[in-house]
């Protein structure tokens, strides 16, 4: 029962992750022509992997008209999965990309109804799909129907499907018309048709020694990806449970399926020689060898059938949670005949290993070959493999675990972020902070003038620095993030000081603190008291800049992308007299550490000053860092439950064979015990070979698990060890759990009476 309820588990993970790594491999395939649609990436210092969608929305014109193999060109704003459009009053969720009429030459969207006027930069006008219009106005003509109170609906358009990374419900237009504001803002995303005849490799190369030129970006060492694959390979795509987890999960489940066929396939071996005189019977009844043949079968699948049929239950009820995760829109029976598919797949390899094993032994002499092989090659490699499964399992669930816990409780991410939070507000008066004082949740908080938060990141400004202390003679300039963070803000997230001394409110606004990545770029071993030079950051006191002091690098990011270099400021005079002189309001943002496990309490006493004091985005930094490790945590908890399958698979799996064994050498063990042998010397024996077995499946998980660990953690910027405690508590565990679960069925075998033995034998 434990081998067809693991099974039943290894079937359903199995099946439902294969289901979920073929929809996000399907993204995007269904358009015309999808093989030649590709996606340019430009460099990015604030992506892991050095390159983003992002890019400037001419771009897409200048590609076209400078390369002849692009046919087509279009400037995308992607919709993001938050995204809420008003209507009446009442809010509901909503797909809104930027498009101009350069994208229907791409996708295959046409205007069903309506007019053009939604491609009109700047214009109040949208265009709907029919199948959100029919769910926000039924069967009433949504145009001229009005959306977030000064938007109209112009036009209806055919949907594109969900299965795509430029999914939409709504088309607005792009919000500017200036050519040279949009080279400024790298907001769009630029979407290429290339034509059938393009040699790839070719047009990449050309693509990425070009340079756009001055007025246009500088931009160079741009790249491609195809439409098709940016799902799965982008990590900069918005998903709970990333694809790579995804492609883990699967082989979890495929492992644990393996696994119980192991236990299954071995218990039917052992169990095949004490049914030797019922097929002999048989054969007397007048059986023949293809009707035994078929009756072992019908056993085997009507097994797996009941494996299946528990599959089923399971899917069903993880069915809500692999919806939400993977977000496949799929019913439930859909999402069983999809995966009977795979399930069926497994059960029909796994009939044929069965067969096999059948026409072997019955082509070989069976007695034979079973009563004179002490050594039982088969069933030990069984154990083998379950023990390698098993413990390679419960090796990478506490590594990720230990790792997860590392991420929230390390020193080394530079800043604290327990028991915080901050929001925004436009108003800055002492009502304000007279009412937070007032609230018992908070123990302290700070008033930052500016969209500064560090969970989300906000509030930081690209620059380039192109003159510095000892700077050599062939040094590239260093893009460098500039955050103007007062002395307050510093001391309440608790910078960590690693050199000089920390900014006060008496220094100078060129005055600064550097990260150690900074530090690292500008190749300085002594950093304090040195000075750099570039753009201004558009203010004259930041054009010539002297470090004070290096803090720790500040992991407020996925950890998986490793700090840019950052220079922290003090927010300078000029900006907040630039903004009175223009008339506007300076939003500010409140940061505040209440006290543990009051969170709840204290976000509904700030919600209720919500409309007196215009507040918006209100944050939990620890919520917000969580979001960072969700697909691992997801992971961890996925892996943790397989694990514990496949520890119950192994121990019920030995206590199986080892009875089994026992019964088979019970004649022996009679014998040992009338010429002199204890019950100590009789476990011993068994001891002996289990131990041995476990000492090589351990090793060789350890050792698969270890290099797979140390490449799964190199992903990420902080990472934690791989302590030696953790394999000798592994081994120390499955031992105590095989003395227990195996000793007892020895202890019982080798103190029954050896006269009733040889006599029963």
């Amino acid at each position: 029962m434990i081998s067809v309820i693991g099974l039943a588990v290894g079937l359903t993970c199995f099946a439902l992750s294969s289901l979920w790594i073929r929809y996000e491999m399907a993204f995007d395939s269904f358009h015309e022509n999808a093989e030649q649609i590709y996606v340019v990436y430009t460099p990015s210092t604030s992506s892991r992997t050095g390159y983003s969608r992002r890019s400037f929305n001419p771009l897409a014109a200048y590609l076209k008209e400078t390369f002849p193999e692009v046919v087509n060109a279009a400037p995308v704003s992607p919709a993001t999965r938050a995204g809420i459009i008003s209507v009446d009053g009442e809010n509901y969720p909503a797909l809104t990309i930027r498009v101009d009429s350069s994208f229907f030459s791409i996708f295959d969207v046409k205007v069903l109804e309506g007019s053009k006027d939604f491609l009109i930069p700047r214009s109040n006008k949208l265009a709907i799909t029919k199948e959100k219009a029919r769910q926000l106005f039924g069967n009433e003509n949504p145009i001229g129907k009005k959306i977030n109170e000064n938007q109209e609906i112009c036009a209806i358009v055919s949907q594109m499907p969900k299965q795509s990374n430029y999914a939409f419900d709504i088309i607005a237009p792009f919000l500017t018309t200036t050519v040279n504001q949009n080279w400024r803002s790298l907001f769009d995303n630029t979407i290429i048709r290339l034509s059938s005849e393009t040699n790839i490799d070719a047009f990449e190369k050309k693509l990425y020694e070009h340079n756009t030129g001055d007025g246009r970006g500088n931009l160079e060492k741009m790249i491609i990806k195809p439409i098709t694959k940016i799902r799965y390979t982008d990590p900069e795509i918005d998903r709970d449970v990333k694809f790579q987890h995804i492609l883990i999960f699967s082989l979890s489940g495929l492992l644990v399926v393996l696994c119980s066929l192991f236990n299954y396939l071995t218990l039917f071996v052992s169990r095949f020689r004490i049914r030797q005189k019922e097929f002999a019977l048989r054969i007397v009844c007048g059986a023949s060898a293809p009707s035994i043949l078929a009756m072992l079968s019908t056993e085997f699948i009507l097994t797996m059938m009941f494996a299946i049929l528990l599959g089923c239950f399971f899917t069903q009820l993880a069915y809500e949670s692999f919806t939400y995760m993977s977000d496949i829109s799929m019913n439930l029976s859909a999402i069983y005949s999809e995966s009977f598919l795979y399930m069926g797949g497994v059960i029909l390899a796994s009939l044929i290993l069965f067969w096999l094993l059948l026409f072997i032994f019955q082509f070989s002499n069976l007695n034979s070959s079973i009563r004179r092989s002490n050594k039982k090659v088969f069933r030990k490699i069984s154990i083998v493999t379950q023990l390698f499964i098993s413990i390679g399992f419960a090796f990478c669930s506490i590594i990720i675990l230990k790792q997860m816990h590392f991420l929230h409780n390390s020193e080394e991410l530079g800043f604290s972020f327990k028991n915080r939070g901050s929001f925004t507000t436009i108003e800055s008066s002492d009502v304000l902070a007279s009412h937070l004082r007032q609230i018992p949740e908070i123990i302290e908080f700070v008033d930052v003038m500016g969209n500064l938060t560090l969970l989300p990141q906000s509030g930081r400004l690209n620059r380039v620095v192109s003159s510095w202390d000892e700077q050599a003679a062939n040094a590239e300039n260093i893009s460098l993030e500039l955050m103007f963070a007062p002395p307050e803000y510093i001391n309440f997230y608790e910078f960590q000081l690693v050199a000089g001394e920390m900014l006060t409110d008496s220094d100078p606004e060129s005055m600064v603190l550097l990260n150690e990545s900074a530090v690292r770029a500008f190749g300085w071993h002594d950093p304090v008291g040195k000075h750099f030079s570039g753009e201004t950051f558009g203010y004259e006191s930041m054009m010539h800049c002297t470090v004070k002091g290096v803090i720790k690098h500040v992991h407020n990011l996925t950890p998986t992308m490793p700090p840019n270099p950052v220079c922290y400021a003090k927010p300078p005079q000029q900006m907040e007299t630039a903004r009175q002189m223009m008339g506007m309001r300076t939003p500010r943002s409140i940061h505040f550490k209440y006290h543990e496990g009051t969170w709840e309490s204290c976000k509904a006493k700030i919600e209720q000053l919500k409309e007196e004091f215009s507040i918006s985005r209100l944050f939990n930094d620890e919520e917000e860092y969580n979001k960072y490790l969700k697909s691992e945590n997801a992971l961890m908890k996925l892996l943790s439950a397989v694990s514990v399958i496949c520890i119950l698979i192994c121990i019920f799996g030995f206590v199986s064979l080892v009875s089994l064994t026992c019964e088979e050498r019970r004649k022996e063990i009679a014998i040992r015990k009338i010429n002199g042998a204890t019950v100590g010397n009789i476990l011993a024996i068994f001891a002996k070979e289990y131990f041995l077995l476990l000492i090589i499946g351990a090793a060789i998980a350890f050792l698969a698990g270890y290099f797979i660990m140390q490449r799964w953690l190199e992903n990420y910027a902080l990472r934690t060890n791989i302590p030696a405690w953790i394999f000798f508590s592994i081994i120390i565990v499955l031992t105590i759990v095989i003395v227990l679960c195996v000793g007892w069925q020895v202890y019982r075998s080798s103190i029954e009476n050896p006269a009733e033995v040889v006599k029963s034998e």
